[in-house]
């Protein structure tokens, strides 16, 4: 089948015909290393420098795949809400309130954009790991969808993808000319303002192929002052032959995003889609430059590699209110004017600049061996950061409005760069030991060298800092095919995640920091470190059931969490154990033109040590005596990690009204979670006073965010083979819920007003409103295109 320029190898043949057989119909390539290119769900990539595809049955894990025409047959926003709305284990808040902010939950392990979360979950993109380097965060904004070929969630603590894989890890892999000829575009247009387009345009010559996707987003947004613009650009060309593969790719993205977070329990019960203090914005802009290649050395040896330089510009403003108000000198409580307070410095513009530049290489060998197939990797990545941080104090303009009129100068808090590089060396070991079972083997060493140097306290104690750490991470794998119909799978893995320069900034409770304003110089933290065991079995009946079943436990030592002091500031501690656990059951199927899924998970994530935590908005504060202030609580073992819902049910189906028309629809429902700052899990709305002396204090709000179901829509309508029309209802039912929350202080009236007196102020539960009911309308046109991509 191959047309290669030296004799194909019995070893080479046995193991390309064993992927091929596994991953028929899809290979339709020469080279069976261009494959992971191809709209595929049958082989995907195990190690993230471009290498030999391994079929999904052989991955000892519950890896889940999907395509890029999935994805944009959902009519999804971004990833995440794909995610969220296709796979089991998934859910996603809107704290930060942005279509494209959104943060992801996948078996309790957190991926967001957001300064302070948890970051559990590494993301690649062609190979290149994404997470931006100041704080692991990951902006979604920045990746192109629209040239998404396939998107592979990789679950566990698997080692070989490096830093941050805690949790799992989502592979993308972007589309080629040669897989996605021709054009295609579409509109659509409807609730919030939403406008949006999208193009790509692909083909290939003899050994050459190119490919350009653009996407354009803008709307108003459901709530008070929250427009977003979204614009991306990803270009792609490439050379392949029978031995060969070379793409050098492109990936740019320009932001304007304003988000306004979460909403005191007393606003929200007003008017739900005002806003608490405004504005929030974020931009971004980032250019990302990707060489890949790989090249057959002989019958039995895959050279290949990647070589990247990624370059974003972030900027950001807030408005909030000042956190050195409190007991300062305007302050009514102080009697700076017989009480009664003055409105001055009431509120705060916060402002950072942070530039971030990334560039690595990576290098592997894959050797073949009859059904054996072993790689050998090395990779070095190195970033460079800059950040700065200015703050103006001002007043709240209205009750109505709440924006910040500066009233003073613009302040420089801090100034810092981070430095931060990895290398890594890492094997695979595959090895078929029976035409039923495989056993894969695999390990990576990583050392990080995480750098700090302040630029304007220029002795200590400063920001200044230079930490290493040091970690081999092994995994182990089992898969049985016990018959066509039936395979298990076992597993156990390690992986680790090196502190971030804003973490090693920020990391003093005695000076908390404003996300991540106010650095201050702060002690050392450990690498997190977590271990994956997992299991299961998947199957079929027939040609139209698909069934899965498995269970999970992730341990964590030493994981990095940010503990609120206000709304706005905190600080990053290392706490002693966290435990992940969990189990997934999915059946899919189809019956004629009715096609049909429904996927539960349950997912525990627990505190397993004891632990004092900084939460002034808890009810249950200063009642322990183990932790010796008023305003901590006691975290014990058993208590459950905030944010996380333990139940997740999802019920899909799709039928084909006529041979044009398909109807779609999607029901999902998640169970209750804890608010942040609640990590007891004790707070109850009331009257409290602590042991210390405190009090009494009142609070509002459960602590929780409730349980919800919506329901989702979706329709298509081919006009011919050329133009097609679809349609979007979302929250059809306009269910009014929550998707997370936050205990804080709220220092404004019930009409808005900022109050002086700090007496006054009313601690209570912030939650993160979901949208309510969205309809959307577009069109779509195809020119030249394989059918069915």
């Amino acid at each position: 089948m191959f047309a290669h320029a030296f004799p194909m190898s019995h070893a080479r043949r046995a193991f390309c015909s064993a992927l091929l057989l596994a991953a028929t119909p899809v290979a339709a390539a020469d080279n069976p290393a261009a494959e992971l290119e191809a709209p595929t769900i049958e082989v995907i990539g195990t190690t993230p420098v471009p290498g030999l595809g391994t079929p999904v049955s052989q991955v000892p894990a519950n890896v889940q795949v999907q395509t890029g025409k999935a994805i944009t047959d959902s009519q999804a926003t971004n990833l995440p809400e794909f995610l969220n709305q296709a796979l089991p284990s998934v859910s996603i808040s809107e704290i930060q309130n942005n279509p494209y902010q959104p943060s992801l939950h996948y078996r309790g392990f957190q991926s967001s954009p957001l300064l302070g979360a948890p970051q559990g979950l590494s993301v690649y993109q062609d190979g290149v790991r994404i997470n931006e380097p100041f704080g692991d965060v990951v902006n979604y904004d920045l990746i192109p969808q629209s040239a998404i070929s396939t998107m592979t969630l990789i679950p566990g603590s698997n080692p070989l993808f490096g830093l941050n894989t805690l949790g799992g890890a989502i592979e993308i892999r972007t589309k080629s000319g040669r897989h996605y000829p021709g054009l295609e575009a579409q509109v659509l247009g409807g609730s919030f303002g939403r406008k949006n387009a999208e193009l790509t345009w692909g083909g290939s010559g003899e050994t050459v192929d190119y490919l350009i996707s653009g996407n354009w987003f803008e709307e108003d947004g459901w709530r008070d002052f929250s427009p977003t613009e979204v614009r991306q650009l990803f270009a792609k060309i490439g050379r392949e032959t029978a031995d060969s593969d070379f793409d050098i790719s492109i990936t740019n993205g320009d932001t304007d995003l304003f988000g306004n977070g979460v909403l005191p329990q007393s606003m929200l019960a007003q008017r739900r889609d005002q806003i608490f203090t405004h504005p929030d914005q974020t931009r971004n802009k980032m250019t990302m430059v990707n060489v890949t290649g790989s090249q057959w050395l002989n019958e039995n040896t895959l050279f290949s590699g990647l070589a990247y330089h990624r370059d974003n510009k972030t900027r950001t403003l807030n408005g909030d209110a000042n956190d050195e108000f409190e007991g300062g000198l305007n302050d009514g409580e102080t009697g700076a004017n017989g009480g009664a307070g003055f409105n001055d410095e009431t509120a705060v513009n916060n402002r950072t600049r942070t530039d971030q530049k990334s560039y690595g290489v990576g290098l592997q060998a894959t050797l073949l061996q009859g059904t054996n197939s072993l790689a050998i990797g090395v990779t070095h990545d190195r970033s460079e950061s800059e950040f700065m941080q200015t703050s103006t104090e001002g007043i709240f303009n209205s009750a109505e409005d709440r924006s910040v009129l500066e009233q003073n100068t613009e302040s420089l808090e801090n100034s810092l760069t981070g430095e931060t590089q990895t290398s890594s060396l890492y094997l695979s070991d595959t090895l078929s030991i029976s035409e039923k079972a495989t056993l894969t083997l695999s390990g990576r060493y990583n050392s990080t060298r995480v750098k700090t140097t302040d630029r304007i306290n220029l002795t200590p104690p400063n920001l200044d800092g230079d930490f290493t750490y040091k970690k081999f991470n092994p995994a182990v794998g089992f898969t049985l095919q016990v018959s066509p119909a039936l395979g298990a799978y076992a597993g156990w893995n390690q992986g680790n995640r090196a502190p971030s320069p804003i973490e090693l900034g920020c990391a003093d409770p005695a000076n908390p920091c404003t996300l991540p304003n106010a650095l201050a110089s702060d002690p050392f933290l450990e690498q997190v470190v977590a271990r994956t065991l997992e299991a299961g079995f998947r199957g079929k009946s027939g040609d139209s059931l698909r069934w899965n079943a498995g269970i999970y436990r992730t341990e964590n030592r030493n994981d990095i969490l940010f503990v609120g002091t206000t709304t706005s500031a905190g600080y990053f501690t290392n706490f002693g154990k966290t435990k992940r656990e969990g189990a997934e059951l999915g059946v899919a199927g189809e019956i004629g033109r009715f096609q049909w899924s429904v996927d539960y998970s349950f997912v525990k994530a627990t505190f397993e040590s004891s632990a004092c935590l900084l939460s002034e908005g808890n009810s249950s504060r200063g009642q322990s005596t183990a932790c010796t202030s008023d305003d901590l609580i006691e975290v014990s073992p058993g208590n459950q990690m905030p944010g996380i819902p333990e139940h997740h049910l999802r019920v899909s189906a799709d039928f084909q009204l006529t041979e044009k028309w398909k109807l779609g629809g999607t029901v999902q429902s998640f169970s209750d979670v804890y608010a942040l700052g609640n990590e007891n899990n004790q707070h109850q709305a009331g009257t409290f006073s602590d042991i210390y002396g405190g009090g009494p204090r009142d609070f509002l709000g459960s602590g929780k965010a409730e349980g919800y179901t919506v329901l989702n829509l979706t329709t298509r309508y081919a006009v011919d083979s050329t133009w097609e029309i679809f349609g979007r209802i979302n929250n059809v039912f306009d269910k009014e819920y929550e998707s997370g929350a936050i205990l804080a202080e709220n220092p404004f009236d019930s009409a808005g007003n900022f109050q002086t007196n700090s007496d006054n102020w009313t601690k209570e539960t912030f939650f993160a409103p979901g949208a309510p009911r969205a309809i959307w309308v577009g069109l779509k046109v195809k020119f030249g295109g394989k059918p069915g991509r």
